[in-house]
């Protein structure tokens, strides 16, 4: 039977589709599995869909984005562990958790994880406070974490008197 035009809707019958399909080492950031661009448009529409991360469930998505934090956090390749990629991780589910609070403000469980999350974050952020303040910094930057309005606060005051310094 010839492929249908709407998209599959569980990953199984994506996964069956693409078991043909070449895998790539680097993606867009669009497509599910590591399909890049070139791809799709060799495999076609009903397939683009299928693999588009608008069409994924919020598994899937979590899964891209968790992989994606590791992926840019790592200090080499296979890097799962160094604080900085933790902290990563942990505020990914952390967003996806508050995320879910929002809408179900009774779900106690949730909270208790959510509280959790935030606890072993804050501890790993500490640690890596003490251990390598510029990763620290770098990490409570880009992630809008810990103390990160003091850091861009101090940031700001040092540019400044670095310019006031460099006029007179």
């Amino acid at each position: 039977a010839p492929l249908r035009a709407r998209a599959p809707v569980c990953a199984c019958v994506t996964r069956r589709l693409l078991s043909d399909a070449p895998r790539a080492a680097a993606s867009s950031g669009n497509f599910l599995y590591g399909i890049t661009d070139d791809q799709i448009r060799e495999l076609g529409e009903s397939v683009r869909r299928a693999v588009s991360l608008e069409n994924a469930c919020a598994t899937e998505r979590r899964k891209v984005e968790l992989h994606r934090a590791m992926e840019y956090w790592q200090q080499r390749p296979g890097d799962t562990g160094s604080s900085a990629v933790q902290i990563a991780l942990l505020t990914v589910r952390i967003n996806y958790l508050a995320e879910h609070l929002e809408k179900h403000r009774k779900d106690k469980h949730s909270k208790r994880s959510f509280k959790v999350l935030q606890g072993k974050r804050g501890r790993l952020l500490t640690y890596l406070e003490r251990d390598d303040r510029e990763t620290y910094r770098r990490v409570c930057k880009e992630l809008k974490v810990g103390k990160y309005k003091e850091i861009l606060r101090a940031e700001a005051q040092r540019a400044a008197s670095e310019a006031e310094g460099g006029t007179k």
